[in-house]
């Protein structure tokens, strides 16, 4: 994310703050500010005909004193959207281990939906199909987790990187926003 955004979301976190105080601003300014970001560029991938390819990934990463990041991409042209949530920096470093889950991590990301992978990896999955009732919230299930569990907050540095939808489209963004 460019400094430009970081800007807006510490003078809004100071605006909000002043008039209703911090308590549980945190979230709803993590929503408004990645979560329609979040929708436009999965609809992009969704569109684009290498979705199902390896750049066909949305990355959302979490810097900072516990550093996660959600990786989901198309599969199955395009019917699921297949989430894991990794521990650690992005991008990970080749040849060295994901850190390990703690016991409360664990839980709190299978109350959010996301389940241990069943290959062994230290990663958690989440997996959304159209019957799922979480396909047009996808923004919600890869956000959710980085607020609730490893504490994201309005301030945080969160960058999202998704090779076929590179940067962030306000005018799509301001679209969806007035259809919601």
């Amino acid at each position: 994310m460019a400094f430009g955004l970081r800007f807006k979301i510490a003078l809004l976190y100071i605006l909000v703050s002043l008039r209703h105080g911090t308590s549980g601003i945190d979230r709803p300014l993590l929503y408004s500010v990645y979560g329609n970001d979040i929708q436009v560029r999965l609809r992009r991938i969704h569109n684009h005909p290498q979705r199902d390819e390896p750049d066909g990934s949305l990355t959302v990463a979490l810097y900072g004193r516990t550093p996660a990041y959600v990786q989901c991409r198309f599969v199955e042209g395009g019917k699921r959207l297949a989430c894991e949530i990794i521990l650690g920096l992005y991008p990970p470093k080749q040849g060295r281990a994901a850190p390990v889950l703690s016991a409360a991590m664990a839980e709190k990301l299978q109350q959010a939906g996301y389940r241990r992978d069943d290959s062994g990896r230290r990663v958690f999955t989440y997996e959304i199909t159209p019957d799922s009732g979480a396909w047009g919230g996808a923004s919600v299930v890869i956000l959710d987790p980085l607020i609730g569990v490893f504490g994201a907050r309005a301030l945080s540095r969160i960058e999202i990187t998704a090779p076929l939808a590179p940067e962030r489209d306000e005018a799509a963004i301001q679209r969806q926003m007035r259809g919601m």
